[in-house]
């Protein structure tokens, strides 16, 4: 019991920024055995469909060639430039099927963000299924959403994102392409959806399947983060109504920048009831790559508030609890 006249001390205001955490790799064009490294994180999680592992892989803006980053499960690619032609990979960013027969249609569980590709062959291949996005991208190139084999695949959605060549689906049953330019899309399958973007063929559904809207009516493309001078940010692209091609195409991006100072840098381990605290201190979260188990809600209760997650970090319930409460 407390002592008459006791008070309750109120908990310690908790900090905001930090250090990202050991499942967030940062490259810049002078680190040694980047090539090693992306294939150590592949072939841990290559065919880890119910593992634990989390990654992020981090690109600083510069130019980087001979790379051949394949992505497995749970597993984000991303340049850390405000513009996607900041970060330039002189090669390719891969999904294939080798693990699973050719098929691609588990393929989920992965992205590809915020980077500038030359594909070696012309062509990148990223052959996925659902929740593997493919945002703000440039391909200078063509891009391949069907496996090596070309056995079936079952995505998918690419958004705010340009690709100069032609968009090959070929074995690839439904996709969405949102606010984008493509230099062309080559068939369909079943049911390829587009909305916003330029190059995208004319509506004729069912025969050939394409649903096409000249535009959006409403988006808002998702938060990122990117580094300023030494420091990281996180960029909110502000909302668009009737958008139509990619938010980067001129000059800066329209948005607000935020600094990681704003944010409570999460690492797994971390109790719902610290999340809760910092979103009552008013600060956004960063939950950084892991597997969270949470034991009551977490309250977001502030207009405007960000949760950004990196790597696909995992919210889990523990008996029963809702996970997230807006």
């Amino acid at each position: 019991a407390r002592a008459a006249g006791a008070t309750r001390t109120a908990p310690a205001a908790l900090p905001g920024g930090g250090d990202l955490g050991p499942n967030v790799i940062v490259f810049d064009p002078s680190t040694p055995g980047i090539q090693a490294k992306l294939d150590q994180v592949f072939h841990q999680q290559e065919s880890a469909q119910f593992g634990t592992g989390r990654y992020a892989l981090f690109f600083k803006p510069g130019t980087y060639s001979g790379l051949n980053a394949q992505i497995g499960f749970y597993t984000s690619i991303a340049g850390l430039g405000l513009s996607p032609d900041d970060t330039t990979i002189n090669g390719d960013v891969t999904v294939d099927a080798g693990w699973f027969n050719g098929n691609a249609t588990q393929n989920f569980w992965r992205s590809a963000e915020n980077l500038a590709l030359v594909p070696v062959s012309g062509t990148n291949r990223w052959a996925v299924a659902q929740a593997a996005p493919f945002r703000r991208m440039h391909v200078r190139g063509g891009l391949n959403l069907a496996p090596s084999g070309y056995g079936w695949a079952s995505g998918g959605y690419i958004a705010d994102s340009r690709v100069d060549g032609q968009v090959g689906p070929y074995s690839q049953q439904q996709w969405y392409t949102r606010d984008s330019v493509i230099g062309g899309w080559l068939n369909g399958v079943w049911n390829m959806v587009f909305s916003g973007v330029q190059g995208a063929p004319a509506q004729s559904f069912p025969n050939p399947p394409y649903t096409t809207l000249d535009t959006t009516p409403v988006s808002r493309e998702k938060p990122f983060l990117y580094v300023s001078g030494s420091e990281f940010r996180v960029f909110l692209p502000e909302k668009r109504t009737g958008a139509r091609g990619v938010t980067w195409g001129s000059g800066t991006p329209r948005g607000t920048s935020l600094p990681l100072s704003q944010f409570y840098v999460a690492r797994p381990g971390v109790s719902a009831a610290t999340l809760n605290q910092a979103l009552a201190q008013g600060l956004h979260l960063l939950l950084t790559p892991g597997i969270y188990h949470v034991d009551q809600p977490i309250q977001v209760n502030r207009a405007g508030t960000v949760v950004l997650g990196l790597g696909y970090a995992t919210l889990v319930p523990d008996n029963g609890t809702t996970v997230l409460k807006v």
